[in-house]
């Protein structure tokens, strides 16, 4: 299953993340942040933005998109850009009705983007 590539431990996190993909711009959560991308969960209307029919994704054809969101690091507010690319999407169940979880793959980020997310997910796995 794809969403078991992932090489690396995931920080769950529940934090706005915005998402510019062309012309739109889509609101969503990042569930879930590793040093190789995130794991966002948002709704059907959302993802029809960014995939409107619905395909498999390949290495030729993911989206690609420009996100910005928050972290914590050492007390202090950081904010990440990143480009990404959605390689998966999946409904799943909550107690909300339906979500989709989208993996996506960082491609390279703005600035210190790289470093601030390592120090980030270092620093949450010593505070277990």
């Amino acid at each position: 299953h794809q969403e078991d590539r992932r090489e690396y431990r995931r920080i769950v996190v529940d934090t706005p993340v915005n998402i510019h993909y062309k012309m739109q711009q889509l609101e969503a959560r990042i569930h879930d942040i590793s040093p190789d991308g995130l794991q966002i969960r948002t709704d059907s209307e959302s993802l029809e933005k960014i995939n409107p029919g619905n395909e498999e994704f390949t290495d030729t054809n993911a989206p690609l998109l420009d996100v910005t969101f928050r972290i914590k690091l050492f007390e202090m507010d950081m904010r990440v850009n990143a480009l990404c690319e959605m390689y998966y999407s999946n409904p799943i169940e909550n107690d909300k009705g339906k979500d989709i979880a989208c993996g996506l793959r960082f491609i390279n980020f703005e600035g210190d983007g790289s470093l601030q997310v390592e120090a980030f997910i270092t620093q949450e796995m010593s505070t277990f």
